[in-house]
């Protein structure tokens, strides 16, 4: 058997080939891996992750990320090596730079140095990641390079969009911060109007009813014209004051501060029962709550309650007051038309709906509302029913 004939250039094109697969292999590994990571990672975290593995992967010995703040001022994020060494590399990092650029500092303890520019999203570059190594070395091929460009665009990628993600936590956090305040000043408000009212108009209201009807005690005989129309007086004399005590109900009901949330509920559902709509609770809780917690379930309440009358037409109602595990949980139920919740709806009830999920979220609890065409609606409240621990 005769033996195949050695050819050497073959054998060189196959270690060539071989070897420039392991390139491409350890360059698609570099970034599938990292990116892996750094979706796990904090940004600081992310920031040492990528530095570390961008100097194994050229393996250079020293390496620093340097980030430019909204005020201009350079800051190191990140290091790797001799910090006596680093500042040399932190004195040579560009902001102007938009591709990976290649230097051989003369006179340098690091006389190898590549710089890879972070850009964001507008197309400027924030930051710069800067390699170097002790021992000069040959500069990397392109294809390395551009590796490490595609590693420093994903860094920058999970920095913009954590630092996009904190802006809106932020901006969330203030905006939620303005309600409350603004809920707050409302219940003030109202607190003050009605207890304005209830000294006031509703006290001088219900002092010329009186009036009237000792007028009307001691009034002679009256001819028929004359007696119709003093008892209009009277009839109109009286509607007035249930309206002033009505008004002064839905601002702040005493009942409320007085005996709390079960019974000013209940009492809020007597214009249930007015309207001819029967009213059924099929559990309640008397036991008195943090003064935050009574006001926003009783305003969740009071909007149920409005919204049943207002659009619901409904036969029955159905409530609920009940703390479990620590949490104060309130359920209107009703067998009206309902309502598609993916239809959008008319702005009064649309808004009423996100003032509820508010209040509630407001307090760290929950709100939910379930209804479908000719199905009813299900309502549902929870918060935690001891805030800072105490009752009030």
């Amino acid at each position: 058997m005769q033996n195949t004939p050695h050819d050497p250039g073959s054998a060189l094109a196959m270690r060539a080939h071989f070897r420039q697969s392991q390139s491409r292999t350890a360059r698609l590994r570099l970034l599938v891996d990292t990116g892996q990571e750094l979706a796990q990672l904090s940004p600081d975290a992310m920031r040492a992750r990528v530095l570390l593995r961008a100097c194994a992967f050229l393996a250079m010995d020293h390496g620093l990320l340097r980030e430019w703040d909204a005020q201009g001022i350079a800051h190191t994020t990140a290091a790797h090596g001799n910090p006596a060494r680093l500042n040399s590399l932190a004195a040579l990092a560009d902001r102007n730079l938009l591709k990976p650029y290649w230097q051989e500092p003369l006179e340098s303890a690091l006389p190898s140095v590549l710089q890879v520019p972070l850009r964001g999203g507008d197309g400027n570059t924030f930051g710069v990641l800067v390699l170097g190594n002790s021992v000069s070395l040959r500069a990397p091929e392109h294809e390395d390079s551009e590796s490490l460009q595609l590693l420093a665009t994903l860094l920058a990628t999970h920095l913009e969009n954590h630092r996009l993600l904190m802006t809106l936590t932020l901006r969330d956090r203030t905006l939620s911060d303005l309600v409350n305040r603004l809920l707050h000043a409302q219940e003030d408000e109202r607190k003050r109007v009605a207890y304005d009212l209830h000294d006031g108009l509703a006290q001088t209201l219900a002092g010329l009813h009186q009036r009237l009807q000792g007028f009307a005690g001691r009034c002679p005989a009256l001819p028929d014209t004359l007696a119709a129309d003093l008892q209009a007086i009277l009839n109109l004399a009286q509607h007035s004051v249930g309206e002033g005590r009505q008004l002064i109900a839905g601002l702040r009901p005493t009942v409320l501060d007085d005996f709390g949330l079960f019974k000013a509920l209940d009492k809020e559902a007597d214009r249930l029962r007015d309207a001819g709509i029967n009213v059924v609770w099929r559990a309640h809780c008397e036991a008195r709550l943090p003064s935050q917690v009574e006001i926003a379930l009783f305003r969740i309440g009071q909007e149920a309650i409005n919204n049943v009358l207002k659009h619901a037409q409904a036969s029955w109602v159905q409530l609920t007051l009940e703390l479990r595990d620590g949490q104060a949980c309130m359920q209107v139920d009703d067998d009206g038309q309902g309502f598609a919740c993916a239809k959008p709806q008319d702005d009064a009830q649309h808004l009423g709906l996100a003032t509820m999920q508010e209040r509630a979220s407001l307090l760290g609890g929950d709100f939910s509302c379930a209804s479908g065409l000719n199905g009813g609606t299900q309502l549902r409240a929870r918060v935690p029913a001891h805030l800072n621990g105490t009752p009030q």
